[in-house]
C-alpha cells in the first residue's frame, strides 16, 4: 500500500475548514479520519493516507491554517498566470 495524498482541492477545503470551523477542528483533533470522511474524502483514499497523519493531534491556530490556505491559493494563481496560451493568427496569408 503506497501512501496517497489529498489533491489540492481537498487540501484547500481542509485548510479552509481548519481556519474557520470550530466544530470541524475539534472533530479533526479527535478523529482525523472521520473528519476527512465527513468532509467528503473517499474512504478508500483515507485508508491509504500515511497513518501518522490520522492520529489524534493538537492543531495549529486558525491563523496558521488561514495563512497556509492563502499561500496555497497564491501558488495556484501564480502557476496558472504563467501559462503560455497559444494564439492563432487568423489573418495569415491575407493581403493588406
Amino acid at each position: 500500500m503506497a501512501d496517497r495524498t489529498l489533491d489540492k482541492k481537498q487540501v484547500m477545503t481542509l485548510y479552509s475548514k481548519l481556519a474557520t470551523d470550530d466544530v470541524f477542528r475539534k472533530s479533526f483533533e479527535e478523529k482525523p479520519a472521520r473528519a476527512l470522511f465527513d468532509m467528503g474524502v473517499p474512504a478508500d483514499l483515507i485508508v491509504d493516507l500515511n497513518a501518522a497523519c490520522l492520529h489524534p493531534c493538537t492543531l495549529a491556530s486558525k491563523q496558521a491554517f488561514s495563512e497556509a490556505l492563502r499561500q496555497l491559493k497564491d501558488e495556484v494563481t501564480e502557476c496558472t498566470t504563467q501559462m503560455i496560451i497559444p494564439s492563432l493568427r487568423l489573418d495569415y496569408g491575407r493581403q493588406a
